[in-house]
């Protein structure tokens, strides 16, 4: 019977198709699992066709570069593809934080609510964070306290129906 260290050829193909399978794809954090956890009780149901998820008691999520933390969270999935429709976080506050691969910058907020979602804005799909209650937001040095908050990450839009106050900086670069 032959041994796989006996073998160093087989042992470094091995070693490379896991790391091959490891790799997550990068084109968009929907294409990436949703990591979760929480120290409450929670529930899994389908509704209406969409899995929805509910935790309970300082929940965390990541999905890709994106975190958001809070008291309960809400997540809607496309049961077939596990892509997620939305994240609802409430806390006091609920946080949300991402962190781009390409950008230095920094973008982090807090409110009573987080919705975190996508949507088609001019024929492309769009990462939508609403903060809604009390909210806070922060990309680099630009700072907004405002009742409620719309952010798009790959567009870098931000807007509020106010009323608002804030710092205005340069972007980092």
């Amino acid at each position: 019977m032959r041994r796989i260290h006996e073998h160093p050829l087989r042992i470094l193909l091995s070693l490379l198709l896991l790391a091959m399978l490891a790799v997550q794809p990068v084109a968009g954090d929907d294409a990436l699992d949703i990591v979760y956890s929480s120290d409450g009780g929670g529930s899994i149901e389908t509704i209406d066709g969409i899995r929805v998820t509910t935790l309970r008691g300082n929940v965390h999520i990541r999905q890709g570069n994106s975190r958001l933390w809070g008291d309960e969270a809400t997540l809607e999935q496309d049961p077939v593809s596990g892509e997620m429709i939305r994240a609802r976080v409430r806390g006091f506050p609920a946080r949300f934080e991402y962190q781009s691969d390409e950008d230095a910058e920094l973008i982090e907020g807090h409110s009573e609510r987080i919705d975190y979602f996508t949507a088609a804005q001019n024929g492309e799909v769009h990462t939508i964070i609403e903060f809604s209650g009390d909210a806070s937001f922060n990309r680099g040095r630009t700072a907004l306290q405002c009742a409620e908050i719309r952010h798009t990450l790959e567009t870098g839009a931000t807007s509020s129906p106010g009323p608002c106050s804030g710092v205005l900086a340069p972007q980092d670069q």
